[in-house]
């Protein structure tokens, strides 16, 4: 058993000092991420044939306030079906006060998934894998979600594609690595999105038509994947 407590506190100090106010939705650039990622996440649950999200159990691995389970919600999914973990208590506080009650919030740990075996349809995560520097730990993790899957059932990754120079606190998730995770599981697609952050910043405050001009045509300059798989039946 992979010991993962020191890289369980580095992330709740590192990101801890991070969780202030969320960004500012209202915002070209936060509202053009949001934009492009709901576009990838259709087509991921298109790919995956999850058209109708109210059959399903979903879990948010690392949820934070809970955009993404918010998304689901909007598609149609039971907030009782929902399930999303995160490490920090005040990113789980805001999405408790933006989600019915019934949606099923948790500060816990993903070491181990506090879940039953096969219990999930779907399990997810956004900038997670990422911010795990212990390649033992990542693998943990991706044994963690495979064990909450049922036969079957999904998982879908979101996450940084390159390992940012400026940053050590985060590494590149590639192709490769995702193969490394989830060698038993089936890459069934990879959608790449995610302007480069330079550029992003640089363009979308007046210029947004053109980062979507250019996010669209140069695919090389996005920065993240979208990863889908399927576990074994």
């Amino acid at each position: 058993m992979v010991d993962t407590r020191a890289e369980e506190e580095r992330i709740r100090l590192v990101y801890g000092a991070r969780s202030g106010e969320p960004y500012r939705r209202d915002r070209p650039g936060p509202a053009y991420d949001e934009y492009r990622q709901r576009v990838c996440w259709a087509r991921a649950f298109g790919s995956a044939g999850l058209d109708d999200p109210a059959g399903l159990d979903i879990l948010d691995i690392g949820c934070g306030s809970g955009p993404w389970l918010r998304m689901l919600l909007e598609w149609g999914a039971d907030p009782a079906r929902l399930h999303g973990i995160d490490l920090l208590e005040d990113r789980i506080e805001r999405a408790r006060a933006a989600m019915p009650a019934t949606v099923d919030l948790r500060v816990a740990s993903a070491w181990p998934i506090p879940f039953d075996d096969a219990s999930m349809d779907l399990a997810a995560c956004s900038t997670v894998f990422s911010s795990i520097l212990d390649p033992d730990a990542r693998l943990a993790l991706a044994g963690q979600m495979q064990r909450v899957a049922r036969d079957g059932g999904w998982m879908m990754v979101y996450d940084f594609a390159v390992s940012h120079p400026g940053n050590p606190d985060t590494v590149g998730i590639g192709k490769g690595e995702i193969r490394r995770l989830f060698c038993g599981c089936e890459l069934r697609r990879m959608f790449r999105l995610t302007l480069a952050p330079p550029l992003r910043r640089l363009l979308t405050p007046r210029l947004l038509w053109l980062a979507h001009a250019i996010e669209s045509l140069l695919p090389f300059l996005r920065t993240h994947r979208l990863y889908v798989l399927r576990k074994a039946d």
